[in-house]
Parts: C-alpha cells; structure tokens; sequence
C-alpha cells in the first residue's frame, strides 16, 4: 500500500461544534428553506464545508452535489453547463454507446441529452429535478452545496434572464415547494447577501447564518496543540507568542496558516512584526492619493464596526460613500454584513493595517 504523503504543516480544523451541529440539525427536518453561509473572508467557511461533507459519507441514502465555484471559471451560460452537466470521458470506449449515462460533475445525463441541453431543446432545471425527484423516490436526500455562489451573477439565459435568479426561483421550488432538496448556498461577498436577505421572496424562504473568525479560546487551544492539530514538530509555541499571533491576526484561519509557515524560518515576534507593516502597505496602495477613501478608513480608527447612520456626517456626496464602500468590499479592505448591516475591516491584520496607515500619516 502507497504510504501517505507526509508534511511539515497539516490544514487544521478547530472546534466549529456549533457550525457542524447547525449543518446536522438543518438536513434533519423537511426540506423548506434555502441555507445562506455568510462571513468574511478566511473565516473558515470553505474548510467547514468540506469537514461537512466528509461526516456526510459515512450516510448511504445522502447524495451530495457539491461545487465551488472558486476553482472554475464562469464568463458565460455554455460554462454553467459545463461546470454543471459536462459528461466525464474517463474511459473512450464508453463514446460508443451514446444512450449510456455517464459520471457527470453535478447531475447525470446521457450523451443524447447533454446534447440536447447545449442546443437549448430541453431545459436544464427540468433535467436537474427530474433526477432530484428520481432520488427522493429511492429514499434518498439530496444536498446541493455550492461555494461562492455570486461568481454567477453576471451570466444570462437568452440575454434576458439572470442565471443565478433562475437559480433561486428553482432552489426556492426544490426546498420550500416541493420539498425534494436540500440547498446550502455559502458566500463571503457581503453584497451579494444583501441582494439575497433583501430580496422579499426569498428572505421569507431563506435562512441565514453566520460563519465568523476562531474565538480566543480555540486559537489558544489550537496553536498551544501544534503537532494533534497541524502535524507541526518542529516548533512550539510559548503562551507569549500565541498572544503575539492572535494580536496579529485574531481568528483568521487562513492567515494563521500562513504565519505557521513562515515560523519555520524566522522569529515569531519578527514574522509578526513584518506582517503588520505588511497589511500597513496594502492599505497605503489601496488609499493612494484618494482623499475619500482616507476620510472613510479614518473613521476605523475610532470604531470597528459602523453603520451608513456613521458616516451622514463626512464631507462626501452619498452616492460617493456608496461606491466607495462598494470598492472597499469588493476589494477585501471592508466586509459588510447584512443582517446587522454593518461594515468593518476583513480582520484583526486589516484593522493592523488601517491603524498603522494613520498613525504614519
């Protein structure tokens, strides 16, 4: 037997009880709402997907169509139908026999009416609940998964129809009308949220959760167990330089990732120190001679949460605010969440970043 592959540092998962009981007790009842995640970026939303899925095998009579639309480009409807519906040619033999269903991507289709769903004979949402309904009569539950689902926003149907409400209107149909589907959408675009949670219909079929950074006590119980959680021997860490990295970086799991490596090489106090003026930088790019954009991180300063209310009173056109904010989102400075509708800095390293921009300037 092939031995494993063996590495300096593992991808660890911490605590994320109360994620996965959440996850656990929504797929338990009836099928009747579509499941928003939400938080901000490396908030480990993608990493509580796959622990998730990984549980959910050891289940027989769950099927799980899962995506994420993170590691596929989307520019067009064709690439929704390949991402979708693209048939899997691992053997070229099987060609031959074109009435033969094969191992797609997402659903299962043959040859014939891949064929027919690329010249628009038939209607992919069709073919998506013919074969949902298929497995509910098996006694099956399917759960469709789909990570970074905002990367269809600009694609359209006939150059009418927006795919993804397309989309909705059939998640909506699947879990609240005809209760054959399980839906959970995750997203860490704030934006794309607010469209969701303010759109009418679907707030009322919808539930929203928020997947937010480590709390202290897991960070401390994670980077105090380096070998049980990440497989790292080489180093520990003192009670001291845990502070420093959650000082640094609070709860961010990807960034915590990142300065476990770069500890290999270098002093913790250091690679935190330098990871500081880092971030410190990256605000000083972003701002560059925009006197808006400083009037606003500014404010951050103060207050690390803030609503529109905070900002009635700058010295800026309010349709101005509203783009520029929309800019900070988009560019990973700020996260908005809509259900409090607030914004603040992507992290303990950005509010690191904006502190020091200022206190510089």
């Amino acid at each position: 037997m092939k031995e494993k592959n063996e590495y300096r540092k593992d991808v660890a998962f911490i605590n994320r009880e109360k994620e996965m009981r959440f996850l656990n007790l929504y797929i338990s009842e009836r099928p009747e709402k579509i499941l928003f995640l939400h938080g901000p970026k490396s908030s480990g939303k993608t990493t509580l997907l796959y622990r998730f899925l990984d549980d959910l095998k050891k289940f027989k009579k769950i099927e799980v169509k899962f995506l994420n639309l993170r590691e596929v480009y989307l520019g067009n409807y064709q690439d929704f139908l390949r991402v979708f519906f693209e048939v899997d040619y691992k053997n070229n033999k099987k060609r031959i026999n074109i009435a033969r269903e094969y191992n797609l991507k997402v659903f299962k289709l043959s040859v014939e009416e891949l064929k027919e769903l690329e010249e628009k004979k038939i209607d992919p949402f069709v073919v998506m609940k013919t074969e949902l309904r298929e497995l509910v009569e098996k006694g099956i539950k399917p759960i469709i998964i789909i990570d970074e689902l905002q990367a269809l926003m600009d694609i359209y149907i006939n150059g009418q129809r927006t795919l993804i409400q397309e989309l909705f209107n059939f998640f909506v149909a699947m879990t609240k009308e005809s209760h054959l589907a399980y839906v959970i959408i995750s997203s860490s675009d704030g934006y794309f949220i607010d469209v969701v949670y303010n759109d009418s219909k679907l707030k009322k079929t919808s539930d929203f959760y928020e997947v937010d950074y480590l709390q202290k006590e897991d960070v401390i119980e994670w980077l105090g167990n380096l070998e049980k959680y990440s497989k790292i021997r080489e180093y520990t860490l003192t009670e001291e330089e845990i502070e420093k990295v959650w000082d640094t970086v609070g709860g961010s799991m990807w960034e915590i990732q990142l300065l476990l490596s770069r500890f290999f090489e270098g002093e913790v106090e250091e690679v935190c120190e330098d990871y500081k003026i880092k971030m410190r930088n990256l605000i000083d790019d972003y701002i560059k001679f925009s006197k808006e954009k400083k009037i606003i991180l500014e404010i951050f300063t103060k207050k690390i949460r803030i609503r529109n209310s905070d900002l009635e009173n700058i010295n800026i056109d309010k349709d101005k605010i509203e783009k520029l904010l929309a800019d900070m989102v988009h560019n990973n400075i700020l996260y908005y969440n809509p259900v409090k509708a607030e914004y603040y800095p992507q992290g303990r390293s950005y509010e690191w970043g904006i502190k020091l921009y200022f206190e510089k300037n």
